[in-house]
């Protein structure tokens, strides 16, 4: 959360996020405002990289054993 102040409030400052907000509708949500609207405050979205994690740490566990396994035979 952000403290209010001077430079984070104002008419200036709302005029420049309504400005922002028709244009992001204009070019990239067809002029649909709505839509245009919850892409841009969709909020924060929860990913979890619990499938990533498991496969890097699966493919390490094979290949340093395959690597330690060809350097010892093949001296």
């Amino acid at each position: 959360k952000i403290e209010p102040s001077a430079f984070s409030s104002g008419a200036t400052v709302d005029s420049l996020i309504r400005d922002m907000e028709a244009l992001f509708a204009a070019r990239f949500a067809s002029g649909d405002k709505k839509k245009a609207l919850a892409r841009l405050r969709g909020g924060a979205k929860h990913t979890s990289h619990h499938f990533s994690t498991f496969r890097t740490g699966m493919y390490l566990g094979l290949a340093i054993p395959a690597l330690a396994d060809g350097l010892y035979r093949s001296e």
